[in-house]
């Protein structure tokens, strides 16, 4: 598993504005490095706003502990 750095997640997923506590984003950065190991950083790029959609639709109704 390679999880990313945050600045890294912020360089593919283009903004730094993600909500989540810091646990939240570091399990964040855990699942986008397991999604470029998959698909490839471009994948990420070229879908960063649904991810980005996803996340946070997660975190505001609270299904990620």
């Amino acid at each position: 598993m390679n999880e990313l750095s945050l600045d890294n997640l912020f360089d593919l997923l283009n903004t730094q504005q993600i909500p989540g506590s810091a646990e939240q984003l570091k399990k964040l950065c855990i699942r986008i490095g397991e999604l470029v190991e998959l698909n490839g950083k471009d994948w990420v790029v070229e879908n960063r706003q649904k991810l980005l959609d996803e996340w946070e639709y997660i975190v505001r109704r609270g299904l990620m502990a």
